[in-house]
């Protein structure tokens, strides 16, 4: 490494630790942990996950102390580092946010549950954002009318709506289809989702991770 790409990672190092330092209700838990991780990430992107996980973290009230105690230990810092490592190579902010809110679940469990948490964020990494919104989406009761459902589709149109590969369809179009069905397969693959004729399900170990990603206590 030379001399001024090593100048701009101590810059950078600088800049995360001081972030983490201005954040009120983690900065003091993670400033040091900065300096073993740092080298691998990109700044900006570990800064817009901590910024998510101390907003989650102040929302925990009486769990603050759980999440604190775990962070001390050596499978909570392994966990947290495992977040810092895939925030740096996480576009979408809220990817970020629920990498976040699977981190802090994690942490201010009234256990800390190493092998469970690890688990999911192995399969949360495989996981692409389109997967993640069709993984939600199986989690949603439909309902008549409008309703979580129905809502979650119309933010997600591109992702959700239904592709039809009919003869004469242009061929970007079955493209798209295929890349859809793919994303279905994945799920199924990391035993995330069940079928039962024509319906799709989430399996236990779905419903563990959607409690894991969303803001919901766990």
């Amino acid at each position: 490494m030379s001399q001024l790409d090593t100048n701009t990672r101590d810059r950078l190092v600088s800049a995360a630790k001081s972030a983490a330092g201005a954040l009120p209700f983690i900065g003091t838990f993670v400033g040091e942990i900065i300096d073993s991780v740092i080298p691998e990430v990109r700044i900006e992107r570990v800064v817009g996950f901590l910024k998510s996980l101390d907003e989650r973290v102040g929302n925990l009230d009486d769990k603050l102390d759980r999440f604190q105690q775990s962070l001390k230990s050596e499978e909570g810092l392994d966990i947290f580092e495992e977040g810092v490592i895939q925030a740096s190579r996480t576009v979408s902010e809220e990817r970020k946010k629920r990498l976040a809110y699977l981190v802090v679940n994690s942490l201010a469990s009234e256990e800390l549950k190493y092998a469970e948490s690890r688990k999911l964020l192995s399969i949360y990494n495989e996981l692409t954002d389109p997967e993640i919104i069709w993984l939600i989406y199986y989690s949603l009761n439909p309902v008549l009318g409008k309703g979580p459902h129905s809502e979650w589709v119309d933010q997600h149109p591109e992702v959700l709506k239904p592709i039809s590969r009919e003869m004469g369809a242009p061929q970007e179009q079955h493209e798209r289809g295929a890349l859809q069905d793919s994303y279905k397969l994945t799920l199924s693959r990391l035993s995330l989702t069940t079928e039962k004729g024509r319906t799709t399900s989430l399996t236990t170990l779905g419903r563990l991770m959607v409690r894991y990603i969303t803001n919901e206590e766990s």
